[in-house]
């Protein structure tokens, strides 16, 4: 389903002005992007008449390519726009008007068997990209203002990344916890009309029903029909959730969830075990 929106609704005020310069480059190059992470999910909540909490103040895209000179391109071609510097401390990182980031991540043909990705030339520096394949196939195309079309990562694929996301870097803050906690409290009442219509047993009919538990299954519903054809993925996945579930009330990720969200601790649990249920 296509959407529209006006930039005025838009969390911050540079990003359609930033897409305005950016999308033409990638035009140029026949490369398609989608956005992912803050912004596609500040963006999914608009749409929905829904607000999301934490203002971002970046943009993160990611893209497919099958070698690092194809980056390098793409990079070669941003820098040279007036408004866009590279950022001389992240690779994947350009700064707009100085201020305003944009992280760029690519996968595809450079991904190694572990499902990372290590930038050149030393390769010192590493990102697990794991769940950006599965992503890609449930992405929303979303107008703005009637002039320029982005496709944004749906709030089942923001899920995987963030989940793959935290595994990685939880020990540097509860983010990644926070906005699946989001995620999880708001999946319902985004879908509603969807989980009764399509998955009215599979959501409605659960086990001491609220609203957030219901969300979990049909959020478990989509994850897995998104990993349907990658059973190796998709036991990654599940055994990140599991390992959480072994930790019990020692859980990292789950005690971060209940720092950043209004949910109680056993509320969080069940909704991963039911997840990991429909996953």
């Amino acid at each position: 389903m296509d959407y529209n929106i006006s930039s005025e609704k838009l969390e911050h005020p540079l990003l359609k002005k930033l897409l305005d310069e950016l999308i033409p480059v990638f035009q140029k190059l026949g490369i398609k992007f989608f956005v992912i992470g803050a912004t596609a999910r500040d963006i999914i909540m608009e749409l929905h008449g829904e607000k999301s909490g934490r203002r971002t103040q970046d943009i993160d895209i990611a893209i497919a390519v099958d070698k690092w000179e194809e980056f390098k391109t793409i990079e070669n071609e941003i820098i040279q726009l007036p408004d866009f510097e590279k950022d001389p401390k992240q690779q994947q990182r350009f700064l707009y008007l100085r201020d305003f980031q944009l992280d760029i991540v690519p996968y595809g043909g450079i991904t190694t068997a572990e499902d990372k990705i290590f930038w050149p030339p030393d390769q010192s520096f590493a990102m697990t990209v794991l769940g950006f394949e599965e992503a890609e196939k449930d992405l929303v195309r979303v107008k703005i203002d009637d002039t320029l079309e982005i496709d944004i990562v749906s709030l089942a694929g923001i899920f995987i990344l963030k989940l793959v996301a935290w595994k990685d870097r939880h020990h540097k803050g509860n983010k990644d916890a926070d906005d699946m906690g989001f995620i999880l409290l708001n999946y319902l009442n985004i879908h509603e009309e969807r989980a009764a219509i399509e998955h009215y047993k599979e959501v409605y009919e659960i086990e001491d029903f609220t609203t957030t538990k219901a969300g979990a299954a049909l959020l478990g519903v989509d994850i897995n029909i998104l990993l349907s054809d990658n059973e190796v993925n998709k036991a990654k996945l599940k055994a990140i959730i599991e390992a959480e579930l072994q930790a019990a009330e020692n859980s990292i990720l789950f005690n971060q969830i209940l720092e950043t969200n209004h949910i109680k601790f056993d509320d969080i649990q069940d909704c991963f075990q039911i997840l990991n249920q429909k996953i």
